[in-house]
């Protein structure tokens, strides 16, 4: 019996061991991957203001009732705040089925929930895709956009930033940086990323968002509150168009819209569908083609192809290039909302390409093209150009040390560098020549006179640009050998004056200071001055005409100490002297330093005010001035006769210039130069 045991047990022992041998040699079933099966549209929006409250809501309206069994929606909306009434207050999160709307009453949201935290928008696509799995996702990003700022749309935010895009909410806003960043740790692949907002398709975006998504759909200008079409969008995608012409169709339609606005002159749109699954191509060639602009700035263009100008360096060509695309044409409207500091990179390359001559450029420029051509789905614009597909951050008034640093923190530049051509581009613009001219020495002599400024200039892009100054903007310099540095200001026919100093004058070096402020001398003749200052973010160019001594302004007329002669009131339309209560001594001294002091003297008391600033309007005679301590302006109106030797001064209790009669008696002091 024991042997028979033993035999079972054995063979109990052989069983088991091939059946584990057989359990190790088969592989262990794949688990089937669920089919993706319809479609969730994400909306994540921050009203922002009372108006756009209204507006989102609309737009999520006409989403949600377009919705079926195939199509269905996510919302997750922040009403301003700003309004009466729970359209303009607080936070909501809703599903969407067959065109029904829930709210989801689980959501405690909280007083301050902040919709610009990038882990709120992690926890909604999750939430969402909870709620709808095994879905194609569309996100929409609705609120408030801006342009790209370097100091404020970067990851290492110790405070929300206060000047940028996504979503804006109470003066916050998510940067694109912090956008990328949420998408990523939501752990959901997007098939598209829809910007309901302004001025989201600049290329630093693009890198911020690549992988994210299969798709893009953006404007680098501004977009009108109609936004989108969302019921036929979300129809497009129930008849079974795919995602990629459905945003197209989106577009397009769109543009078919907003046109209605560019043929009213009201406003220029553009709008971009993007493919932003892998974008390496695209940055390679970047790098490739700054690299090979930045290394032949020196080179010498032999071309005689206008634009191009033959003998001229590469770099110039650059300049030009670079100058002609950050320039707003402020007459061209489709213009007047594009960002400023910022400029379409493809076109800019295009230009510099045939600006410069520079034919080693052509291969990388049309490889660019053929990159772009499989990442742009589609590109339209109201004026029917093309010249603004992804704009890149550009400053050339204010590109200063820390922005760069803070600029080479972001994705695109790391990938392509941007920043550092550009930043090498103006400091070659500043090495060319400035247009110096002949400087008489010495200049403490030569300088000493009256100047009028004909015209001032700013330096961008390596180019001195002219300053759009109105034809009745004066500014007068008069240079004295007491050092004395006279400036006499007039804009809209109101002058002003100034009195400080100039001096240590450097024949040598061709500088002098005025106001504490170094300024070199560019040119000085017998008739023709020419002076720059250098700014740490900016260069300013002023010309000036030597002017006759003689030919003095109002303001200047009126400098000087006027003794009160006689005084007059007027009744019923006529001038009657006032001769009782006449004051022992009155007067008022207008002095160069733009401040006057008036002096009444009666047998029992006196009155004094002094250091009042003060600017006349060289037409009319009405001197406009403020008693110190107080804000509101006082008026009165002057007249210079017998050779300016005499001043009449008109008042009243209530003077108004603006007033043609006065309703309160009317006076006039009659006043004479003390010599």
């Amino acid at each position: 019996m024991k042997k028979y045991l033993n035999h079972i047990l054995a063979l109990i022992i052989t069983l088991s061991g091939l059946s584990s041998c057989s359990d190790k040699d088969e592989p262990s079933p794949i688990p089937e991957e669920p089919e993706v099966n319809g479609y969730c549209l994400m909306m994540y929006i921050s009203g922002g203001d009372k108006e756009h409250d209204l507006i989102f809501a609309e737009s999520i309206r006409q989403a949600t009732d377009a919705t079926g069994d195939d199509v269905s929606a996510t919302v997750l909306f922040k009403a301003s705040g700003k309004g009466e009434g729970d359209q303009h207050n607080g936070v909501r999160r809703y599903t969407a089925q067959d065109g029904v709307m829930t709210e989801d009453g689980t959501f405690t949201p909280g007083d301050d929930f902040a919709i610009y935290n990038p882990g709120e928008l992690t926890e909604f696509i999750r939430w969402s895709a909870e709620k709808y799995p095994n879905r194609h996702y569309i996100l929409v990003i609705g609120g408030h956009g801006s342009h790209f700022s370097p100091y404020n749309d970067l990851k290492e935010q110790e405070t929300p930033p206060s000047t940028r895009a996504t979503l804006y909410d109470s003066y916050h806003r998510m940067t694109s940086a912090q956008l990328g960043d949420a998408l990523r740790q939501s752990g959901q692949h997007m098939d598209a990323v829809i910007f309901n907002s302004c001025e989201q398709g600049n290329i630093e975006l693009l890198a911020e968002l690549e992988g994210t998504a299969d798709l893009m759909l953006g404007s680098p200008f501004v977009i009108p509150d109609l936004a989108y079409d969302y019921t036929s969008l979300v129809n497009d995608l129930r008849q079974g168009r795919s995602v990629e012409e459905t945003l197209t169709l989106t577009a397009h339609r769109a543009m078919n819209l907003w046109q209605e606005f560019h043929n009213q002159e009201v406003v220029g749109l553009a709008v971009v569908v993007s493919r932003i699954g892998n974008l390496t191509p695209l940055w390679e060639v970047l790098r490739e083609t700054i690299d090979k602009m930045s290394n032949s700035m020196q080179d010498v263009n032999y071309t005689t192809d206008a634009p191009a100008k033959y003998g001229q360096t590469y770099g110039e060509g650059y300049l030009r290039a670079l100058h002609s695309k950050v320039s707003h044409d402020l007459d061209d409207f489709f213009q007047t909302i594009r960002p400023y500091y910022s400029l379409d990179l493809v076109d800019f390359l295009h230009a510099a390409y045939v600006e410069s001559g520079n034919m080693r450029l052509a291969s990388y420029i049309n490889r660019l093209d053929e990159v772009l051509s499989d990442i742009v789905v589609t590109h339209r614009q109201t004026n029917g150009k093309h010249d603004f597909l992804y704009t890149a951050y550009t400053n050339t008034s204010d590109y200063q040390a820390d922005v760069r640093e803070q600029y080479r923190k972001c994705r695109f530049e790391q990938l392509t560098g941007w920043c550092d051509f550009y930043e090498n581009l103006m400091s070659y613009g500043h090495e060319l020549s400035d247009g110096r001219g002949l400087v008489l020495t010495p200049i403490a002599e030569r300088i000493i006179g009256d100047w009028e400024l004909i015209e001032s200039f700013r330096k961008e892009g390596g180019k001195w640009v002219l300053n759009d100054n109105d034809d009745d903007y004066i500014l007068k310099y008069s240079l004295r050998p007491n050092g004395d540095f006279f400036m006499v200001s007039s804009i809209d026919d109101e002058t002003d004056l100034s009195l400080n100093k100039w001096g240590d004058v450097n024949d040598d070096e061709h500088t002098l200071k005025i106001l504490d402020e170094e300024l070199e001398v560019y040119q000085l003749t017998e008739n023709i001055m020419v002076l720059v200052n250098t700014l740490p973010n900016m260069k300013y160019k002023m010309r000036f005409q030597r002017i006759a001594t003689d030919e003095k302004t109002l303001a200047e007329r009126m400098v000087g100490k006027w003794s009160l002669s006689k005084r007059y009131a007027k009744a019923n339309g006529v001038w009657t002297e006032i001769t009782g209560d006449y004051p022992l001594e009155c007067w008022s001294e207008f002095t160069e330093n733009g401040v006057f002091t008036t002096y009444t003297r009666w047998p029992a008391e006196e009155w004094k005010n002094d250091n009042m600033w003060w600017y006349v309007n060289e037409s009319t005679g009405v001197v406009t001035y403020y008693v110190p301590g107080e804000r509101k302006e006082r008026y009165y109106r002057i007249s210079l006769e017998n050779n300016d030797n005499s001043m009449v001064m008109y008042y009243s209790e209530d003077f108004n210039p603006e007033l043609e009669e006065q309703t309160t008696t009317e006076y006039k002091d009659v006043l004479v130069r003390e010599n």
